[in-house]
């Protein structure tokens, strides 16, 4: 059972929407169970829950690899849609458990890599060097992605990357227009999840608050998309719970990856936020019979040294 917790602090590491840290977890014997926490909800930004149980996944990812890495087999079993609600919390909602079995799995250098890009792993906001990313990474992150049954495309062109920008400024300047959307905003930021000091949190909320941000968050945005050398979309061919958590499973893996390979990665959510947007995307992408579900630009950077604090691991566990 101790065993079972340190692991713990390896999965709260996980990168969150807005940094919520949206997740749970109870552990008995030799099993940990994974709960999402829906409190934390973006309820504006994402109403339908997507990016909660991303962020979600990304967090179960990290706790299959940091058990592989201490000599521990794992099985993990998603919670069926009938027995995911917790009577005496409406709020709570399990949605896997992870068996752990003292198997030793073998392991090889690559997953040594992955754990150790676990607690170096950052979510980058620099704009990126033009350096191309090797066609080697990029295979690997497409074996990955096909391995767990999600899809993966790769922007490379200037031509669609400008589009992909022009979508990232219409969502800004949409979000921002939202007073809603300001305010949700504005209450993170306010509450130092993003990794402000508590002066400079105060002051990001009262102007994300009363202030209409767009134009300038969507001229920032669209740069900081074309500077990327490549833009890459998670696409899967429906969006119920488990394909959001295994999005956030491979999303988290190929965050990793390129962690260990000195590459950078920078979630952007803002098109998929947008229905009508995130319609467009995936006619730009040509997808037929698949969505997208998560954007991120990947590429190479100065470090970003930003380390967003994280919950006590008493806070998120039951």
């Amino acid at each position: 059972m101790e065993q079972a917790a340190f692991l713990l602090e390896y999965a709260v590491l996980a990168p969150s929407s807005h940094n919520s840290q949206p997740w749970l977890f109870a552990v008995a014997d030799d099993e940990i169970r994974v709960y999402a926490d829906e409190s934390r909800q973006l309820t504006v930004a994402d109403p339908d829950g997507r990016e909660l149980y991303l962020s979600v996944g990304c967090a179960l990812e990290n706790l299959v690899i940091a058990a592989k890495q201490f000599g521990l087999g794992v099985t993990v079993t998603y919670a069926s849609e009938t027995e995911n609600r917790r009577a005496d919390d409406a709020t709570t909602r399990h949605v896997a458990t992870v068996r752990l079995e003292p198997d030793t799995p073998a392991k090889t250098d690559q997953d040594a890599a992955l754990f150790d890009a676990i607690t170096e792993r950052r979510t980058n906001h620099h704009p990126f060097q033009a350096t191309s990313v090797p066609e080697p990474i990029l295979e690997r992150f497409e074996d990955d992605a096909t391995t767990a049954g999600i899809g993966l495309e790769l922007v490379t062109d200037t031509i669609r990357k400008e589009e992909i920008a022009a979508l990232q400024t219409q969502a800004d300047e949409r979000q921002f227009a939202d007073p809603e959307y300001r305010a949700e905003l504005g209450y993170w930021i306010g509450s130092g999840a993003l990794g402000a000091s508590w002066l400079a949190a105060r002051i990001g909320q009262l102007a994300v608050r009363h202030l209409d941000l767009g134009d300038r968050e969507g001229r920032k945005n669209s740069t900081l998309v074309t500077s990327a050398p490549v833009i890459a979309a998670l696409t899967a061919t429906s969006d119920d719970l488990e394909t959001q958590l295994d999005v956030g499973r491979v999303f988290e893996r190929l965050a990793l990856t390129a962690t260990s390979e000195g590459l950078a990665v920078h979630p952007m959510s803002q098109i998929l936020e947008v229905d009508a947007l995130r319609a467009d995307l995936a006619a730009l992408l040509e997808l037929e019979e698949s969505t997208p579900m998560h954007l991120f630009r990947l590429g190479y950077a100065d470090p970003d040294t930003t380390r967003t604090p994280r919950r006590p691991l008493e806070d998120v566990t039951t």
